[in-house]
């Protein structure tokens, strides 16, 4: 039936009620991933998929029905049996109690994408089943909301695997392309050696921010037009295809602009070129959904026409949920507030890099490094020492916040070098080097370079971790869940990045570590 009958049939006291707590636990979910749609330049169409949820739940309640008919009157439902109701019943009360730990473990880890999934999943189990109440069916409501979980991040492992996966073969592809082109080019990892200099493809023109852009729009299309399951599926398939053409054809693009004008033209272009590759992508994805579209099916009539099973609207359960999320968003704070007043002053250190060494040379990070990492203070130097060890430093500090956490944790030696074509041979776990009265926790890398091995020894230091003297960079289950009983959230962060060159041996590597750090680090 129409979405005019609809309303028309709903109780509004009871309905109302129902929606108080659903529109608060989807602020709370949006609220929280908005965190990684504004720092992860990847996920930033995030801010669109809400909106276009609503489109899709317009369209199912409202706009077709008129087309495909009217379902019969609620009075004429069925209805469903008394252990129907308590089975969902008892399912309403285990997803509503799952918020509370997912909540006190969310203050303390806002980037565990784990607790991101659990939460959106509790979410949209908890709407589906009240709303199931109240005149609407699953099938109706499941695409529309489900959708949204092409927001959600994906989980840290396979997002890696496909970043390095696709960066390569696109790497590939173009140096390929420029051979045709006659640009000479060579690969190293994902960087692209030309004439003019190196052309390095980070995480933004890996593809995959295309890819998933890509299938959240066939996603989308499919349902707006009503597509059949195949041609869904090839929607899905053709808009992969075109991510990858039309990327490569970016890469493409500001290689050859780099080999014909020099590596300082890539900045005015790739912006543009990236927004112009985007929309070029989508809109042919658009006129493939145009060209797929035909009627609707009868099974879809079906739907529109059929009674349903529902279990009797009732304010008590609605009225029972709005109660507990007040007490998991009370208790939430409560738990992180009592804890926090009994913490100690946060631990804080800075670098002294050795600006009278002769050889020191401290280059600024690029715009696009500031663009991604979003610090607050940078430190960066290079110099070689009285023994001929050739080092270079990176120091970063964020300060409190809940983004902080996201931004500090989410670039490693592991990735970020060895996306830029550095060959990673080897990884150790967590060493403890004692400082000025700290226990810093390095973990240190090996990577293979033409001149010799180079160590990579690295620390994230959170300052107020109840366990930073021990592998606070690990994010074990023991240490993700450390905060959350110490109520320790938002804390700043800082970072130590230092590579030494010149020694082949990683003993005498953390040897030399430990007598340069004497020098650089200093307490606050």
């Amino acid at each position: 039936m129409s979405l005019a009958l609809r309303l028309r049939s709903i109780r509004v006291p009871g309905t109302a009620v129902a929606f108080l707590p659903l529109a608060w636990l989807w602020y709370r979910l949006i609220d929280h991933l908005r965190i990684e749609w504004s720092v992860n330049a990847q996920y930033s169409y995030g801010y669109a998929v809400p909106f276009l949820c609503l489109v899709l739940l317009w369209q199912r309640l409202g706009g077709e029905r008129r087309e495909l008919g009217r379902r019969k009157e609620p009075a004429s439902v069925c209805r469903v049996s008394v252990l129907m109701s308590w089975a969902w019943g008892v399912a309403i009360a285990l997803f509503a109690f799952l918020l509370l730990p997912i909540r006190l473990i969310q203050e303390a880890n806002p980037e565990w994408r784990l607790m991101s999934w659990c939460f959106a999943l509790t979410v949209i189990a908890l709407t589906l089943l009240v709303l199931s109440r109240h005149g609407f069916t699953a099938r109706e409501l499941a695409f529309p909301i489900l959708f949204f979980l092409v927001a959600v991040p994906w989980p840290s492992g396979p997002e890696t695997w496909l970043i390095q996966r696709l960066t390569r073969l696109n790497v590939a592809t173009t140096i390929e392309i420029l051979g045709f082109l006659n640009v000479p080019a060579f690969q190293h990892g994902s960087v692209i050696e030309i004439g003019t200099g190196s052309v390095g493809v980070d995480e933004a023109c890996s593809g995959l921010r295309s890819f998933q852009a890509t299938l959240m729009v066939s996603l989308f299309l499919g349902e707006l037009y009503r597509l059949t399951f195949l041609r869904r599926f090839g929607l899905c398939l053709f808009g992969f295809g075109l991510s990858f053409i039309f990327n490569l054809s970016r890469i493409t693009l500001l290689t050859w602009i780099a080999s014909k004008k020099g590596l300082a033209a890539i900045g005015s272009w790739h912006d543009s070129a990236g927004l112009t590759v985007l929309g070029a992508c989508l809109l042919t994805l658009w006129l493939a959904a145009l060209l797929m579209r035909g009627q609707p099916s009868t099974a879809d009539v079906q739907t529109a026409l059929t009674p349903v099973s529902r279990i009797p609207a009732s304010i008590f359960v609605p009225a029972a949920l709005c109660v507990w999320l007040v007490v998991v968003e009370f208790g939430t704070e409560g738990w992180y507030r009592a804890h926090e007043a009994k913490l100690g002053p946060p631990v804080t250190w800075t670098v002294a890099m050795p600006e009278t060494n002769p050889t020191f040379q401290s280059p600024p990070l690029s715009e696009r490094a500031k663009q991604i990492l979003r610090y607050n203070e940078a430190l960066q130097g290079a110099w070689e020492d009285d023994v001929g060890l050739n080092w270079h430093a990176i120091f970063l500090h964020w300060n409190p916040g809940r983004t902080a956490v996201h931004l500090a944790k989410g670039h490693t030696p592991d990735v970020c070098l060895t996306a830029a074509g550095h060959e990673l041979s080897w990884q150790s776990e967590s060493h403890t080097f004692s400082v000025d009265g700290l226990e810093l926790p390095f973990r240190s890398y090996v990577f293979n370079e033409p001149e010799g091995p180079v160590h990579v020894f690295y620390c994230l230091w959170d300052d107020h971790s109840p366990a930073r003297k021990f592998h606070t960079m690990s994010l074990t289950y023991q240490n993700r869940l450390a905060p959350v009983f110490a109520g320790c959230r938002n804390s700043g962060q800082r970072s130590l990045e230092i590579a030494i060159g010149g020694v082949e041996d990683e003993a005498k590597a953390a040897t030399a570590l430990q007598e340069e750090l004497s020098k650089l680090v200093m307490r606050n």
